[in-house]
């Protein structure tokens, strides 16, 4: 039977190992079957066929008939799916009434008891104090975008320079330009991706720190930057990011 690997790599997806998506297969294209048939066709050892069907009936994809012999029929892939989304949908339903129930109170205590998490930064100077004293913590990851990769941006200069020798496990940055005489200095496992438009700046380090940077005018006033320390913080800032990195394109 020829499947895609999209339609393979699916049904794994969906909970199923390599002899069980095998079994299955087997089993649409050849109608209700017995155990050794169905080792034949699918090439699943008859060693493994009646544990390997036995999964398959456990997950809802077969139907079993008991007799002499056995017989193993495959369920419609319709209702499959809606049995896995039924099952996946109990699940997360379950495991999220566990986390809420026992950890929003304990984070609504933390909250209250934590001291002040997100701080206004007004003025150039005090935004790259920050930028600078969080790039040189950096340990795990490194997200940054930046509207371009250039030395000729006076206000972003430190931050850029500082990190291309920052010694994180990963460094992200996406922006809209790259100065061809800039790409050169770009270290080796640094991974860059372009868009047609980044607005503003942002950085994330370690998905605990996060500042984002405006630009008001051209007076020294007219900088604002926005710093957490807050972890929910970073998450949001980090998912907006990777919305707009798996939209981009590599340098």
């Amino acid at each position: 039977m020829s499947v895609s690997d999209a339609t393979l790599k699916a049904l794994k997806e969906l909970g199923l190992t390599e002899y069980e998506t095998s079994s299955y297969l087997a089993l649409v294209e050849g109608g209700q079957m017995a155990a050794s048939e169905i080792s034949t066709r699918s090439q699943v050892p008859y060693s493994r066929i009646y544990d390997v069907l036995g999964r398959l009936a456990e997950k809802g994809f077969i139907t079993v008939s008991k007799g002499r012999p056995t017989l193993y029929t495959a369920k419609a892939p319709t209702e499959v799916v809606r049995l896995v989304r039924l099952d996946w949908e109990q699940r997360i339903e379950n495991a999220s009434k566990l986390v809420v129930d026992e950890l929003q109170a304990i984070f609504e205590q933390e909250t209250i008891a934590t001291t002040r998490d997100v701080w206004l930064l007004h003025g150039r100077a005090a935004i790259l104090a920050k930028a600078l004293e969080m790039l040189d913590s950096a340990r795990e990851e490194v997200i940054l975008s930046v509207p371009a990769l250039t030395m000729e941006l006076e206000e972003l200069n430190p931050i850029i320079e500082r990190v291309l020798s920052v010694k994180a496990q990963r460094i992200r940055v996406l922006t809209s330009d790259v100065d061809a005489s800039f790409k050169s200095l770009i270290p080796t496992g640094f991974e860059v991706r372009m868009r047609d438009r980044v607005f503003g700046a942002g950085l994330v380090i370690d998905a605990r720190q996060t500042l984002i940077m405006l630009a008001g005018g051209d007076e020294e006033g007219g900088f604002l930057g926005v710093f957490s320390s807050a972890p929910v913080f970073a998450a949001m800032a980090s998912a907006y990011f990777e919305s707009l990195w798996s939209d981009s394109s590599p340098l």
